[in-house]
């Protein structure tokens, strides 16, 4: 549960149906004039929110003044749909920094089908789910810092509205009824911060990220941003071999039996043998050497040349 769920559950409550589905096109829109879902670029976002509706609802998450606190102006936002993929991209523009994108997300609705033997005792036959395929989350004004180094995929900082993104999609989970929210981190430091609230699906890999957290940053010493180069650069073994990072999805969901089988005592047993078997080693020696050169540009004390 996110800071924010007590008070984005009393807001989504106040928003309508009418209210969300509100868009730009609505004062000359005729019903029966235009068949949404077949006209991939005058559909709504989701097959439910208009673009007004969907300013709206930001500007009631405290999403939209966020992202004017920090120094953006002439915010925009726009969708497409791509078949069942969504796409909404905020704009914005601010001193000396040309118009770009700094949030972009990308969803779809998809099926979650339990495969495993464990999840196929203790679940339904699937559950309808939002899949998160993409999010960015940029701030092109920031600089990186030693306590906030560069992450792996990122050009810019964060622009520091995650936990209220995150939570406003648990929100769009409920407005559309379905079971739960689904992603699949790109790289460890996202699947080490879903994890705060969103469970590996698979208790056997949640149990292989939580030895390679212990291994990394309790047993190394490394930081989250650490850790996560370690691994990109190839640096970590597992047993054997290089460990290539694969991220595995991750759910979040908010009631039934989905949510009972991330706190089962089948879950717990399987995650807790599978962070047993795991056996995940940092070349140390060659990390350090690494660290060393790159820490100065990524944690933004000099200037990265390739930039």
């Amino acid at each position: 549960m996110t800071r924010y769920a007590r008070s984005y559950r009393r807001i989504a409550r106040n928003l309508s149906h009418l209210d969300l589905m509100a868009g730009s096109m609505d004062e000359t829109f005729l019903a029966g004039e235009l068949d949404l879902m077949d006209r991939d670029a005058d559909r709504r976002f989701l097959d439910f929110y208009g673009d007004r509706g969907l300013r709206l609802a930001l500007e009631h998450y405290g999403i939209w003044q966020a992202i004017e606190r920090r120094g953006y102006r002439n915010i925009e936002l726009s969708t497409h749909a791509d078949d069942d993929r969504h796409t909404l991209v905020i704009w914005g523009e601010a001193d000396g920094l040309p118009r770009t994108h700094l949030v972009e997300l990308v969803v779809r609705r998809d099926r979650l089908v339990p495969q495993g033997e464990l999840e196929r005792a203790a679940l339904d036959d699937g559950y309808d789910v939002l899949t998160v395929d993409w999010l960015t989350l940029r701030n092109p004004l920031g600089k990186f810092t030693p306590e906030r180094p560069r992450l792996p995929g990122q050009d810019s900082p964060g622009l520091g509205v995650g936990e209220r993104v995150v939570e406003t999609l648990y929100r769009v989970v409920a407005r559309l009824g379905l079971d739960a929210m689904m992603t699949v981190a790109e790289h460890f430091h996202n699947a080490v911060l879903y994890r705060r609230e969103i469970e590996f699906f698979d208790p056997q890999y949640a149990g292989r990220c939580a030895a390679l957290e212990h291994t990394l940053m309790e047993r190394e010493g490394l930081s989250l941003a650490a850790a996560s180069w370690a691994i990109d650069w190839g640096l970590v073994r597992d047993a054997d071999a290089p460990l290539t990072w694969r991220g595995e999805a991750q759910v979040w969901a908010g009631e039934g039996r989905l949510r009972d089988w991330f706190g089962s005592k089948s879950y717990a047993q399987a995650m807790r043998e599978s962070r047993q078997e795991s056996r995940f080693t940092l070349d140390r020696e060659a990390f350090d050497a690494r660290w060393a050169i790159e820490a100065p540009v990524l944690e933004g004390r000099v200037a990265n040349k390739d930039s």
